[in-house]
């Protein structure tokens, strides 16, 4: 174990002594080291598990090999930093920060805090605990991201504060929604919404009619996801299959639900490529599976 690791686990850092997770993956070091190709122990882990989590396939074996780093490149070209295969205090940050974009202020509570804390620890705010509660640390914090990046500085968190921490803390480019004004950066869809949600469950356990906040079946995942983008869904994939659009495998897009097996008795969240994120059964967790890996049945857009 890495020292950092070690520290963590011995309570190093203020909270809780428990390493935290983001979507299932242990993001909460004493330092943001540089990972590269050949690099083996937890942070390597950590970035092999946010690569999975982000859409790429590694290795997840805590040794971060040449593909590995392919793949963190091309992550990063995506994310306009620079493409150099391992990573920096802004790779990290734009790794942790991805998913949903919810506004955050202070008083606010949940897992969302907590990629925001660490995500800014990655780029040097070593003050923040990780922890769950949005208090005066976080929106010092917040508000000292904004200045350097050219935002507004308020305090809170927005989606222009999200989309700058998702490209490594980069100032947001004209017109797409900071302090300057212009053109809005475009909304995300509900689908969208929905799909982020459920990325951010990845990793978590499977449990027969749960719906959170850290336990899922998998209607209860689908129909949080969907809340969040403001959709109201029943927890039950056969009453799900009722709801909203009826749509055709070819026509598929993000966040769409697809259904499996008569009933249907299963359903998951579309990710595009063929993919989806479901809670599978006992004894799993919410992952990554092909669309073609179960017996269709249909699929649906709610809203």
């Amino acid at each position: 174990m890495g020292a950092a690791a070690a520290a963590v686990s011995l309570g190093f850092l203020v909270g809780t002594t428990a390493p935290a997770s983001a979507a299932g993956c242990t993001t909460k070091f004493g330092t943001y080291s540089t990972v590269k190709a050949g690099k083996t122990g937890s942070k390597a882990g950590a970035v092999e598990c946010l690569l999975h989590q982000a859409g790429y396939a590694t290795s997840q074996n805590r040794s971060f090999s040449t593909s590995d780093a392919k793949k963190l490149k091309a992550f990063q070209t995506k994310h306009g930093l620079a493409g150099t295969g391992k990573t920096t205090g802004p790779t990290w940050a734009a790794l942790i920060a991805q998913g949903s974009t919810p506004t955050l202020e202070h008083g606010d509570t949940g897992t969302s805090v907590r990629r925001l804390q660490l995500a800014l620890r990655a780029l040097g705010h070593d003050e923040l605990p990780g922890t769950t509660l949005y208090g005066d640390l976080t929106r010092a914090a917040v508000e000292d991201f904004q200045a350097k990046a050219g935002l507004a500085v308020t305090g809170t968190t927005t989606a222009v504060e999200w989309a700058a921490l998702q490209a490594g803390g980069a100032a947001p480019a004209p017109g797409s929604g900071g302090s300057g004004g212009g053109d809005e950066t475009p909304a995300a869809t509900k689908g969208e919404v929905a799909l982020a949600f459920a990325k951010e469950q990845l990793g978590e356990k499977y449990k027969y009619g749960a719906a959170g906040p850290s336990k899922w079946d998998c209607s209860g995942l689908t129909m949080k996801a969907w809340a969040e983008a403001g959709v109201k869904l029943p927890h039950s994939s056969s009453a799900q299959y009722k709801i909203g659009k009826k749509v055709k495998k070819a026509d598929l897009r993000p966040g769409d639900l697809v259904f499996f097996y008569s009933g249907p008795s299963h359903v998951a969240i579309y990710v595009g490529d063929g993919k989806i994120i479901h809670a599978p059964k006992p004894g799993k967790t919410v992952e990554y599976s092909k669309v073609s890996y179960m017996p269709w049945k249909g699929a649906r857009r709610p809203g």
